[in-house]
């Protein structure tokens, strides 16, 4: 029989609220699948996107089994909580909870599997989930038990998404509220546009679908798109955990750094969709102009808050 506590003085529990937190991620899933694949059907894509989705579920599923099983098996963090010292090597240098993201991961990759837009969603409810839960409990426990330590170590890592870990020099903006509202709320609109649009493209298939080359550009339109989507995310994290003004320079390309590659990457593929789609002889491109337009946005504003960190 597991159990929670194996040795006496031992201060934390071996499974925490991890097993309660991954079936509530794992029934958040199944209730989109169910509504979305097979009650309300829909926006379910067709071929090619079909091949895309599932190719792109199939990587992360593979993925997420490997974090879980390098950071749960392969590492040595049951001595490490019986022996109450806090894991910050291997896979833990990279991600602070990469059990928990292991499975996050795989439900995403799960999700993509019925290629529908609608579910795309789903991942974004269990990234909040992970992060309320552990916020309110583990990352409390820790802080507790291993003060300053756990401290330096949370600005270093990332508590879901695996990354390269942070130096220790901390970059800092003195920018004021008003000028960070200034440039926040068009950047935000911008990525919001282009991601719209993209989603566009997938679920209502636009008239200039019909060409292949478009095809493969739209495709590719959703390089940018992840970009974007990890911007946002850490950004969200930075200010979930008040860290948005001080952070070290891992933390700050991840976020600002992510959306300005983002927004650079997304003017490419759409200038690119707009000679191509006029080269063939098609005129009603107005998705791709917004996602030209959307990607500039998020450029050009991320990058002016990008620049104030010194």
């Amino acid at each position: 029989m597991l159990k929670n506590y194996n040795k006496d003085g031992q201060k934390l529990p071996l499974f925490g609220i991890g097993p309660y937190m991954i079936f509530g991620m794992g029934l958040v899933t199944l209730i989109g699948i169910i509504l979305f694949g097979y009650v309300f059907k829909i926006w379910i894509l067709e071929t090619p996107w079909v091949i895309v989705f599932r190719i792109m579920g199939a990587l992360l599923i593979i993925s997420g089994i490997f974090i879980w099983f390098i950071g749960a098996v392969r590492s040595d963090m049951d001595d490490h909580i019986e022996s109450n010292k806090l894991k910050t090597n291997g896979i833990y240098a990279w991600v602070r909870n990469p059990m928990y993201s292991g499975w996050w991961i795989a439900f995403a990759g799960i999700t993509l599997m019925w290629h529908n837009i609608w579910m795309l969603v789903l991942p974004v409810i269990n990234w909040i989930i992970m992060t309320i839960t552990l916020i309110n409990s583990e990352e409390k426990w820790l802080l507790d038990l291993y003060g300053a330590e756990y401290e330096t170590y949370k600005t270093k890592v990332n508590r879901c998404i695996p990354w390269k870990p942070c130096e220790d020099r901390i970059y800092v903006t003195e920018i004021s509220d008003v000028r960070w509202i200034a440039y926040d709320i068009p950047g935000n609109v911008g990525w919001i546009i282009y991601i719209v649009c993209l989603a566009r493209c997938f679920a209502v298939k636009p008239d200039f679908i019909s060409s292949w080359g478009l095809v493969g550009i739209v495709v590719i339109s959703v390089i940018p798109a992840i970009f974007m989507i990890i911007g946002i995310a850490e950004l969200v994290s930075e200010r979930i955990a008040k860290l948005d003004r001080r952070l070290p320079k891992v933390r700050l390309l991840r976020g600002f750094g992510a959306l300005v590659l983002g927004g650079i990457l997304g003017m490419a593929v759409s200038m690119l969709g707009l000679v191509y789609g006029y080269w063939i002889g098609e005129r009603n491109l107005i998705t791709i102009w917004c996602m030209l337009l959307g990607s500039f946005l998020c450029f050009i504003f991320a990058e002016l808050i990008y620049k104030t960190y010194r």
